[in-house]
């Protein structure tokens, strides 16, 4: 039988606070410890949700605080030992600490990886990186991010212990002290009186973490300078011109079990082809590297970073053909070699050609390997995630160039 005895709960406010904290950490943490082993078809949603609601701790838990500070707890019962006193207190800062640390340190954790993988928050808007961790070098963020990582796991255990803790002394003091302790924030749990002073500064605790929450999410999507578009060498040269309306430069690959398109809005080809003089047959392409684009902000923001096309140092991709050769019917094989993200490397391209008049179309198609040019090889060189052969195809129309 639970006591009837009488306690000062806590407000309205600060019990809401509360339980909305503590769901969310409650399931956040085993989430969080199990996320890896998540089928990959649906781990980048659940890193994505496990982010937004690990944000949405942080700033709940600043409003906690800043309640707590001016609107002081009801008191502790009377029947509570001294050493209890002291030990209530100190397991309730720690809590405070552990939950602005907790999810802060994953917020360190995520802007400092070498993944560089964008934050969306509840698949909304772009959260932003914490921007000097992101601003770091390779080197420098693998150091960080492994250590935020071991804080955040501790971090987690430690709430695990905290939550333990706070839940078992809670049990105690309602079920076998039976001092109507845990009425003080389940006031339907027994006898309770409201608070002895009215709340105050409502509107200013609560309104600056969610103001602050609000410029960080309008300033993160506020668009940046533009990069500048990399230079090609200006108008493509040779015998067959391209219709850059009617023609395309696509890309497929695979992340977490999804298949991935996108394509290169700028590129240029110079090509000089004869079918019945392939001896002097030459294909010059140039990529902007910087204009690739999935329509999927999470891989639009990523790809130009330092680990994957690194867009600013390398700016241009180039494919020189060193050989193209007949397969009949209008099968064709061109050998040359790509100039990627400072690396070069062999590369055959099957196409098919069809000319009518002074109208060519082509189609063809070849499969990169990532790794052969460093793309991803920090944040993920064992493929566990984005498959390792990314498949390049174009579909091109040309119209004969008039004689010089």
């Amino acid at each position: 039988m639970t006591s009837t005895a009488t306690v000062i709960r806590y407000n309205r406010i600060a019990i809401i606070l509360h339980w909305t904290i503590a769901i969310i950490i409650l399931a956040l943490i085993p989430v969080g410890l199990t996320m890896e082993d998540a089928p990959k078809a649906i781990q980048g949603t659940v890193y994505q949700m496990h982010k937004s609601f690990g944000l949405m701790v942080l700033f709940l838990s600043l409003a906690r605080l800043g309640w707590r500070l001016v609107n002081p707890p009801p008191p502790l019962p009377d029947s509570m030992a001294a050493w209890e006193k002291r030990a209530a207190i100190i397991t309730h800062w720690a809590f405070y600490v552990l939950i602005i640390a907790l999810p802060l340190s994953g917020w360190m954790l995520v802007s400092s990886s070498p993944k560089n993988i964008p934050t969306m928050f509840l698949t909304l808007f772009h959260w932003p990186h914490i921007w000097f961790l992101a601003q770091l070098d390779v080197a420098q963020k693998k150091a960080l991010a492994a250590l935020f990582d071991k804080t955040h796991v501790l971090l987690a255990y430690g709430a695990i212990v905290l939550i333990v803790l706070h839940v078992g002394a809670a049990l105690r003091h309602q079920y076998i002290l039976k001092d109507n302790e845990m009425a003080r924030m389940i006031p339907r749990l027994g006898n309770t009186v409201p608070p002895q002073r009215k709340p105050r500064g409502a509107l200013l605790i609560l309104g600056l973490p969610a103001l602050l929450f609000v410029l960080i999410a309008v300033l993160g999507n506020v668009p940046g300078k533009a990069a500048p578009a990399a230079e090609l060498d200006g108008q493509a040269s040779g015998n067959w011109l391209v219709d850059p309306q009617a023609s395309a430069l696509q890309f497929t690959f695979t992340h977490a079990g999804r298949t991935i398109t996108g394509h290169f809005a700028r590129w240029q080809a110079a090509i000089d082809f004869d079918p019945q003089d392939l001896a002097h047959a030459a294909v010059t392409v140039k990529v902007d590297l910087g204009s690739a684009s999935t329509g999927e902000k999470t891989y639009d923001e990523a790809m130009p970073q330092a680990d994957w096309f690194d867009a600013a140092a390398h700016p241009v991709a180039t494919f020189t053909s060193t050989a193209i050769s007949a397969k009949g019917s209008g099968h064709y094989v061109m050998d040359g070699k790509l100039a990627l993200r400072g690396a070069s490397a062999p590369l055959a391209i099957p196409f098919t050609l069809a000319i009518n008049g002074d109208q060519a179309a082509a189609q063809g198609a070849a499969h990169v390997d990532r790794l052969a040019y460093g793309i991803g090889a920090n944040a993920d060189a064992a493929a566990q995630y984005v498959g390792r052969m990314v498949q390049v195809r174009f579909n091109l129309t040309a119209r004969r160039a008039p004689p010089a």
